[in-house]
């Protein structure tokens, strides 16, 4: 992690505004984040091959029984749980998950303070605040053919989304966003406002309220690190 994070390699965050059209929504509502190089290319080859060998070996991962991997085996995507404190996946693997948030934070409060500020109510120390995650998160997503994430909204202080898998790895996937606009006139059936499939390493952030969604892979395999979570002192 850089040490002075306004040099880092990569740059700083990017804001992509969901409706350019409109007048500038402050504080994220209706934009999304993204920071380059966020994770290294080892970082992002170690917890896709967790992951696949975690699928590879586990026998309830298309347990019929199990609702929650049924559906999403249905939708081609199985989400691997990659909790900072779990044991499912190897050691360094779940530690990735706690470096990844943490950076994400110290960048968030370096770079975006009147963000973090907005987002937490309170613009540093973030990584001393306590988290609550969303359901079995944080995640691997692993998409295969016809793997997909259905539009919806997190409901969440912040989500941050991590590409994973090089490139040509896959065809299609990538993660669609929706404008307020775009729901209001088109709805969810409409074209999406923005659609982002970055190189691997790259941070997604977003508020809750943004209605996203992943889109269809068609081949090939494509993996995310994804975590939804709410802070409080």
């Amino acid at each position: 992690m850089a040490v002075n994070p306004h040099v880092r390699d990569g740059g700083g965050f990017h804001e992509m505004r969901l409706d350019p059209s409109a007048p500038l929504a402050p504080n994220l509502e209706d934009s999304v984040l993204t920071l380059p190089s966020m994770v290294s290319a080892g970082e992002c080859a170690h917890m896709i091959s967790a992951a696949d060998l975690w699928c590879a070996s586990n026998p309830t991962c298309n347990a019929p029984n199990n609702h929650l991997n049924d559906y999403h085996r249905r939708h081609g995507l199985t989400r691997v749980e990659c909790h900072t404190d779990g044991l499912n996946l190897d050691g360094r693997t779940h530690a990735l998950a706690r470096i990844i948030l943490a950076r994400t934070l110290w960048y968030l409060e370096s770079l975006r303070p009147h963000d973090a500020y907005h987002i937490f109510k309170q613009r540093a120390s973030l990584g001393d605040m306590i988290f609550t995650f969303s359901g079995h998160e944080p995640a691997i997503n692993v998409y295969t053919a016809g793997g997909e994430f259905e539009p919806h909204e997190d409901k969440h202080m912040l989500t941050v989304l991590v590409s994973l898998s090089p490139l040509d790895a896959f065809e299609g996937g990538g993660t669609a966003f929706w404008s307020e606009r775009a729901e209001r006139v088109g709805g969810l059936g409409g074209e999406p406002s923005l659609m982002l499939r970055p190189e691997p390493g790259t941070a997604i952030l977003w508020t809750g309220q943004i209605t996203h969604a992943g889109l269809p892979v068609i081949s090939g395999r494509r993996h995310v690190f994804v975590c939804s979570f709410n802070l409080r002192a």
